[in-house]
């Protein structure tokens, strides 16, 4: 058994924020698997775990491995702001939904869980294909555009937005909220330029949770419950702007992942013309091979060992979702994209507790929108090169420029 830190034929450098990394992040995570599937990285003082049989284990098991512990913002300290590994969930002393642990967390959960009922999901269908339907009629329009700004940032919108009962002139509100809270995913240290930045959104939920308060119809009405359980004002809001990350940010990556696949493989892209049943198992598999949510955090409560590897209490470990979901050891041929694989066990939605809620929206928006583009076009092809997000948690694009030829 290795002791902290000793680990053999670990690779010489593994840096979570290395520009490549973030490009291409999968050959150093085959690496990684292979050589130091349970990495100690102390100029982050971060434990990288990469293997799926390992991930699986963490994220199962949270009174070993506490994502209240691993995700609270004096941990994140612990990285320093000078070394940017920081993640900063909510602030001290008010709990998030992912940065909680049973028992708390299920207060959290529940409070939402009606929403994203299979029932619930099926009697949204129809809406989220009229949305579909209408952003692919946007990108056919514009003949060459932004697949991220024409389908896979406002799809995600549409759908929140419904579910929560707010108005169209909000929308754009929405989207800019979302990018504000996703740009400070990876900060630690506050700024200057930083204050203030979602006042505007903290205001106009809190006006909305006092204003639906009993009314029983919507997204907000279910959230504002949760305040009479437990769960303070300020948690309420943060609430609130974790669902806006967990509801469009995550997705809009997804569908922009999905879609790099489809350009990188007309083939791809052909066959699910010609095959459009096949649709449905391809989601899952573009979840599994390029997911939106590459890594989170846990932190050991006790002594414990993965592959072989001692890891003390008290330590902050990365479970790299994105490596594990191209585990050989699991998915045979990891690194190709076969449409009809339909793996569903793999960890782009986490598992455990903290099994994503939205999973079965998360689906059905990305199946819709892709059914709609590749039927109301003859092919799709890059029309320049895209610009990725920068960021060690979420996996996706900004900017992801297409030529459609319409049908």
């Amino acid at each position: 058994m290795s002791t902290p830190g000793q680990v053999s034929g670990a690779p010489a450098v593994f840096d979570p924020f290395d520009p490549a990394l973030i490009e291409d992040p999968y050959p150093v995570f085959a690496r990684l698997r292979e050589e130091a599937p349970v990495l100690h990285l102390p100029d982050y003082d971060v434990w990288a775990v990469t293997r799926y049989a390992d991930v699986l284990r963490v994220v199962r098991d949270p009174v070993s491995f506490s994502s209240k512990i691993g995700m609270s913002p004096e941990f994140a300290a612990r990285g320093g702001a000078s070394t940017g590994v920081g993640y900063r969930i909510g602030a001290p002393k008010v709990r998030v939904l992912i940065a909680t642990d049973p028992p708390e967390h299920q207060v959290f959960r529940h409070a939402v869980a009606a929403a994203f009922t299979p029932a619930s999901v099926r009697s949204l269908a129809a809406k989220v294909r009229e949305f579909a339907r209408q952003r692919a009629e946007a990108l056919v329009r514009a003949g060459t555009g932004d697949f991220f700004g024409l389908v896979a940032e406002p799809l995600p919108v549409l759908v929140l937005a419904e579910l929560l009962g707010v108005p169209e002139e909000m929308h754009e509100e929405f989207r800019h909220w979302s990018r504000v809270i996703t740009g400070d995913l990876d900060q630690v240290g506050r700024t200057e330029e930083h204050l203030g930045r979602g006042m505007g959104m903290f205001r106009y939920f809190s006006h909305q949770l006092r204003r639906r308060r009993g009314d029983g119809r919507t997204l907000f009405d279910s959230i504002a419950r949760a305040g009479r359980s437990g769960v303070s004002s300020q948690e309420v809001l943060a609430f609130c702007a974790f669902l806006l990350v967990a509801g469009i940010e995550t997705t809009t990556n997804l569908l922009t992942n999905a879609m790099a696949v489809l350009l990188r493989e007309p083939e791809v892209q052909q066959r699910l013309r010609e095959c459009p049943e096949l649709i449905d198992t391809a989601v899952d598999e573009a979840i599994r091979y390029d997911t939106s949510v590459q890594a989170l955090w846990r932190g050991t409560t006790v002594e414990t060992e993965l592959s072989g590897v001692r890891i003390p209490a008290g330590q902050r470990i990365l479970v790299v979702f994105g490596a594990a979901n191209r585990d050989g050891a699991k998915f045979p041929e990891p690194d190709r994209f076969l449409p009809g694989r339909g793996a569903t066990d793999h960890v782009g939605f986490g598992a455990g507790p903290h099994f994503c809620l939205g999973a079965r929206l998360a689906r059905l928006e990305i199946a819709e929108a892709l059914r709609a583009v590749l039927g109301a076009t003859r092919w799709i092809e890059p029309a320049g090169r895209g610009k990725r997000t920068r960021s060690v948690v979420l996996r996706g694009f900004l900017e992801q420029p297409v030529r459609a030829e319409p049908r």
